[in-house]
């Protein structure tokens, strides 16, 4: 029984050292990987004067939607897409909407800027690499887009906990389930209201999983909590993006 002992104690032992071994490894080679993200060239004619920012850019690509009267939407587009190895842009798609016509132009404005990127590197080898840039779009006299956001949301997490209330009343099952439902859908589309104000928001995207929660979507719940996750390190969200100018202001007279 002692040599079985030791020799489990051994092999444990031996398992931990290449345990070991392997996470240093990895860690090496995280170290040892130089990671360069794709960059806003901005040259327009190969002349340092008329480079353009990538603010600059969006603004002189989206300063006629200022002048439609009849615009009245406002909210920040997000457009995601792949800057390939040579520069040109791919598989741009929109991932978070206010409207048609502001999604599309966005989404025009990003597949035209190709050979205006330098690609990304990886240990100084170009690289295909996925970005995501940001539009705000902005009606003068309007609450803030901050204060639209957290409105709304209000308005979803009233209807939470109106939902909690229904639920212990003495009502049949079937009333029941359709009073939460009812309250679960609008709650659902004050939330989506609300992110095209704040996309990406900490509070909006645990919100979202709640109701998914409720309405026993629990795919959409686990999808909407693992996004929770991975936002918490970004609660200064526009205020980064605003800094290292991959958003743009766009002003609806």
């Amino acid at each position: 029984m002692k040599k079985i002992g030791i020799g489990m104690v051994l092999m444990l032992f031996t398992i931990s050292i290449i345990a070991q071994e392997e996470e240093a490894i990895k860690q090496k080679f995280i170290e040892e990987t130089r990671i360069e993200a794709p960059v806003f060239s901005g040259d327009m004619s190969n002349n340092e004067t008329e480079r353009l920012s990538l603010n600059q850019y969006l603004q002189d690509e989206l300063s006629y939607l200022a002048n439609y009267d009849y615009l009245d939407d406002e909210g920040i587009v997000s457009v995601t897409f792949t800057i390939e190895a040579d520069g040109q842009v791919n598989n741009a798609f929109v991932s978070n909407s206010v409207a048609p016509e502001l999604d599309n132009a966005v989404l025009n404005a990003i597949s035209n800027s190709s050979q205006l990127w330098l690609s990304g590197k990886i240990n100084g080898e170009a690289t295909a690499m996925e970005k995501t840039v940001f539009v705000k779009f902005d009606i003068p006299g309007n609450a803030s887009h901050n204060q639209l956001a957290i409105d709304y949301m209000n308005k979803a997490v009233t209807q939470v906990y109106a939902i909690e209330y229904i639920q212990h009343l003495p009502l049949a099952k079937n009333k029941q389930d359709r009073k939460t439902n009812r309250k679960a859908r609008y709650a659902q589309n004050c939330l989506v209201r609300a992110e095209k104000f704040k996309p990406d928001d900490l509070s909006i995207t645990f919100w979202q999983a709640k109701v998914y929660e409720i309405q026993g979507n629990n795919d959409l719940m686990r999808q909407h909590l693992n996004k929770y996750l991975e936002l918490v390190a970004y609660r200064e969200f526009e205020n980064d993006l605003l800094m290292n100018q991959d958003m743009a202001v766009i002003t609806i007279k």
